[in-house]
């Protein structure tokens, strides 16, 4: 097993969280409905939910930057293949989590009776069984698809038409095949999910249905039988394309410019706190900023709300705050490099430790103090 090159940033469970978020709310608010109507709002929302986190639960597969570099030397594709699983198997397991989770707070807080949930959760696992097992298939599409192949071959014209001239035609793949493997799933899982309605209308399950049950979960398994193969075949070729092509996009490396909040806490705390401040900024995930700007609005709205808030509200308050925290702990993760660059400099003692206490109350005071205000507004309501 390859050892862990890159380390993912730990925000692929946020737009996840997000969406289960959202997902909840719409399955909280058809409680009222049959059964029927809530299944259908976790046939759609299934995937969506799964193609929030596609992208980071497959990134170690060919994007990853450790694959371009360990490229060269002379590792087997199989070891390149098990050393990207691990990250894929911890983000269905998370995302899967986090469906379940929003299934159960959706029943929760709409009071509906638990045998709702267990059929709730039943279309849904099965679709993420299916997902499980199909996923595997679009790193060993995108590698073999990805390849460069000879003008007039039929993998050639099929890039260039689909291309459409946006970007080069060995990275087209990298398009189509993540929503084309999800689609599959939606598709192979819908004669199961069909079998657990029959079920929850009390009609018994006859070997025409069994067979068109088992089926579609058997072609599945048979894709992620010759995913590897496929990725094996492709992987040499396709991750230098990948990488050009990532390149071209981002256009010429420029540093992101420094915020201004980042001046401001380098004058209240010093020039330790201003590096630790732009650590935060640039490597804290997408718009920290944004993050504590919504933890806080969001705060504000749930304590002066007329009604306390209900376990959905509290939810995505959890969500916010643990997305603020998660940016804050990966600038905690540079401690040790800030410790060895200001160790010999003429400043404070946390500061030669690699430490910025103003930064750190700043990254802690806020899901804090959300905490505090909830817990206050349910002690105090009428």
């Amino acid at each position: 097993m390859l050892p862990r090159w890159e380390r993912s940033p730990g925000a692929g469970w946020l737009l996840p969280a997000l969406i289960a978020v959202a997902w909840a709310a719409t399955l909280a608010g058809a409680a009222d409905e049959p059964l029927l109507a809530q299944r259908g709002v976790v046939f759609v929302g299934g995937p969506l939910l799964l193609l929030a986190g596609l992208h980071a639960r497959l990134a170690d597969y060919l994007h990853a930057g450790a694959r371009a570099r360990l490229l060269p030397l002379p590792v087997p594709a199989r070891e390149h293949w098990r050393a990207a699983q691990g990250l894929h198997r911890r983000g269905l397991l998370v995302t899967g989590a986090l469906g379940v989770l929003a299934i159960g707070l959706a029943v929760a807080s709409s009071g509906a009776q638990p045998q709702r949930f267990l059929w709730l959760v039943g279309d849904f696992v099965w679709f993420l069984l299916c997902a499980a097992l199909l996923e595997s298939g679009i790193p060993g599409a995108a590698a073999w698809g990805g390849r460069r192949f000879p003008a007039g071959h039929w993998a050639h014209e099929l890039q260039r038409q689909l291309g459409g001239g946006w970007t080069t035609p060995e990275a087209v793949v990298h398009l189509y095949a993540p929503a084309f493997g999800l689609g599959l799933a939606a598709l192979l899982a819908m004669p199961g999910q069909l079998s657990f309605a029959r079920l929850a209308s009390g009609a018994a399950l006859g070997p025409v249905h069994l067979g068109l049950t088992l089926g579609p979960l058997a072609l599945a398994l048979v894709v992620r039988v010759v995913a590897p193969r496929l990725y094996a075949d492709g992987l040499w070729r396709a991750v230098p394309r990948l990488q050009e092509a990532i390149r071209t996009l981002a256009g010429p490396p420029k540093p992101a410019p420094a915020p201004a909040w980042s001046a401001l806490l380098g004058r209240l705390g010093g020039p330790h706190t201003r590096l630790a401040a732009l650590q935060l900024a640039r490597l804290g995930g997408p718009a920290p900023g944004l993050r504590l700007a919504a933890l806080l609005l969001y705060t504000a709205y749930l304590a002066l709300a007329p009604v306390p808030p209900d376990l959905l509200s509290c939810g995505l308050a959890v969500i916010l705050a643990a997305a603020w925290i998660a940016a804050g702990l990966r600038q905690r993760q540079e401690r040790a490099r800030n410790r060895r660059l200001l160790a010999h400099l003429p400043l404070p003692a946390p500061a030669r430790a690699g430490r910025a206490p103003l930064l750190d109350a700043l990254i802690f005071a806020p899901p804090a103090l959300t905490a505090v205000a909830l817990t206050l507004r349910w002690t105090l309501a009428p």
